[in-house]
């Protein structure tokens, strides 16, 4: 392994660590925190791969493969989980997500290159556990007041609105941090990028010939429930991420 996969692994190994403590903390201001810190290491990684992926081919050197995988999601809260998750997915510059809607669960196809979509899988399990904590937290302390003289059906929506903003607000952030580091580490990286979601574009355009949109029509809660979403999802830096390097260890597909 060369000096620059080892620190990719590195890299990985620390995105676990940090998912793995914002999912299990019972503290949704402190999973933010473990959260904003993954996602700056996300972006660079995701950045890494990509541009030691795109170095000229030597002798016994063999590229990233381009797979894909299923992320399902069932029960009251799914069609939050469904619209936010996509735009979790489609924020990562490289990666393709497709979703299949059946009756009782949807499920979401990532397609990219193997690190990618590893990368993008984790994120997705670790955020289900963090916007359902963040949901809890907000509902019992201020929802469900305001919600007073709802019907059950009209308070299941206001919270799965939170749910579905929490993951808008997450995606917002990741794409910023993208563009960030682009800017930072200049106009080639951004070619590299645009290279590896290219060759993923291929993959996906032979693979699914006869892809066709989907008519996600989900209701939508109060503006009350997004705003909190959102906030929900951009809360608490208490330093992470602005430092990474010298911070401690610690049935129907659409397009």
């Amino acid at each position: 392994m060369s000096t620059s996969e080892q620190k990719l692994q590195r890299l990985k190994e620390r995105i676990a660590l940090l998912l793995n403590k914002a999912e299990n903390t019972n503290f949704p201001a402190e999973a933010q925190t473990f959260q904003e810190h993954a996602e700056r290491l996300m972006v660079r990684y995701g950045i890494g791969r990509a541009e030691l992926d795109a170095q000229p081919t030597g002798p016994g050197k063999k590229k990233e493969p381009i797979i894909e995988e299923h992320f399902d999601m069932s029960g009251t809260y799914r069609l939050g989980q469904r619209d936010g998750l996509s735009s979790v997915g489609h924020a990562f510059r490289t990666v393709t997500l497709l979703q299949t809607n059946y009756s009782s669960f949807c499920r979401l196809y990532i397609i990219g290159h193997e690190s990618d979509v590893s990368t993008v899988k984790s994120l997705f399990s670790s955020l289900v556990i963090q916007a359902s904590l963040a949901m809890s937290h907000w509902w019992g302390e201020e929802g469900k007041y305001l919600a007073w003289d709802w019907t059950d059906s009209e308070k299941v929506i206001e919270r799965r609105e939170f749910q579905r903003s929490f993951y808008l607000q997450v995606a917002e952030r990741l794409r910023d941090l993208y563009q960030e580091e682009s800017q930072h580490n200049g106009s080639g990286t951004e070619l590299v990028l645009v290279s590896r979601k290219e060759q993923v574009d291929e993959f996906v355009s032979e693979k699914y010939p006869s892809l066709r949109r989907s008519r996600n029509r989900a209701a939508t809660g109060s503006l009350n429930a997004a705003l909190a979403g959102r906030v929900a999802g951009s809360r608490a830096d208490l330093g992470f991420g602005k430092d990474v390097e010298s911070s401690g260890s610690a049935g129907e597909v659409a397009s």
